[in-house]
């Protein structure tokens, strides 16, 4: 699909807009917590904060005119249950960026809650929306279907584990199924060494991370970059990568993530084109094989010569104006920001 086909099928969709009733489910911080203490919140640093949400809600707002809006599950469930009788469900639009809770699948309460009663949402099913935050699981899975990852093992105490499987001169140690860059500092890149001298570092690191089991890869030196991927009908589309620059630091660490402590740029002006194309192909292929719906984001890391890994895999990426995704629309397609919104709108519409 080219720019022009694009822009004809947001402006398709643009021209019916007002046929839907649109709801918006985010988690922002200091909204309504305080009132759900019967919740185990995620970290607050996973929420929202009021600039971010205001500059998404604006957005979609000067799309769609009105939007209904909730900050917590329980918020958009107990709607649904006290008014499922009047509820039109075939004009409904979820965009869905909920994310609290604290355990594995927590991302699939929305999708799940909303299949039940023929709610149509933005992102993927229960099963894919838990399968992409499952690190250790999908790397095992895309491996055998030879989308190039990172050599992955888990790690647990007093259970067996071998370091020579890696090749890689680094490590790096991250959580299963946490956002990438949860829990990470400097210190979670390791030198490989013998086993007996990995395992208190990993000890160490299951502390710091509060975790009983974490995830151990080898560490891809070189650059980063995300692509996002849609599912239009029944066809997976890749757009260009994105390069972050990380300022200060090799990985992005929870500091910098909620700093913003990188930039953006298009891939192709360090990387040659074949090599673009390949991690395009393979994100595309990886969504597909997947089951990924509407979009996700997939985030690889290039080495010096030219090979690249997918490292993590985003199921409702973040889509603030200081995000890989706004780049590509605004700075590399020429698009407006509200565009990402339409976009994701219409690719609900089967």
């Amino acid at each position: 699909m080219n720019i022009d086909d694009l822009k004809q099928y947001l402006q398709h969709f643009y021209n019916r807009r007002f046929e839907y009733n649109v709801w918006v489910i985010a988690n922002v911080s200091n909204t309504i917590q305080n009132e759900e203490d019967f919740i185990e919140h995620t970290s607050f640093s996973e929420f929202f904060s009021k600039a971010e949400f205001a500059s998404i809600i604006s957005a979609i707002t000067e799309l769609y005119g009105y939007v209904r809006i909730f900050y917590s599950e329980t918020e958009l469930m107990t709607y649904v249950l006290n008014n499922k009788s009047n509820l039109n469900t075939e004009k409904i639009i979820i965009y869905n960026f909920a994310r609290d809770g604290i355990c594995e699948g927590k991302k699939s309460l929305i999708p799940a809650f909303c299949n039940l009663f023929g709610l149509t949402y933005t992102g993927s099913n229960p099963f894919v929306i838990s399968l992409l935050r499952n690190k250790k699981i999908y790397t095992s899975y895309l491996r055998a279907y030879n989308i190039p990852v990172p050599i992955t093992m888990s790690y647990k105490k007093n259970r067996n584990f071998s370091s020579h499987i890696f090749q890689e001169e680094y490590l790096i140690v991250k959580h299963i199924y946490e956002s990438a860059s949860i829990g990470m500092t400097e210190k979670n890149i390791i030198k490989n060494c013998e086993d007996h001298l990995l395992a208190p570092i990993l000890d160490e690191l299951c502390i710091n991370m509060k975790s009983d089991e974490i995830l151990v890869q080898d560490y891809i030196k070189g650059r980063e970059c995300e692509v996002f991927v849609i599912k239009m009908g029944d066809e997976y589309l890749a757009f260009p990568p994105i390069e972050l620059s990380i300022h200060n630091s090799e990985i992005i660490t929870t500091s910098i993530s909620d700093t913003f402590d990188y930039s953006f740029s298009p891939l192709e002006r360090n990387v040659t084109n074949p090599i673009c194309n390949a991690i395009m192909n393979a994100a595309k292929k990886a969504a597909e094989l997947l089951g990924v719906d509407t979009y996700a984001r997939f985030d690889f890391r290039v080495n010096p010569r030219g090979d690249f890994y997918l490292i993590d895999i985003a199921g409702t990426p973040y889509i603030t104006r200081h995000s890989s995704i706004a780049y590509l629309f605004i700075n590399c397609l020429e698009l407006k920001y509200t565009d990402i919104f339409l976009l994701l709108g219409a690719l609900t519409q089967k």
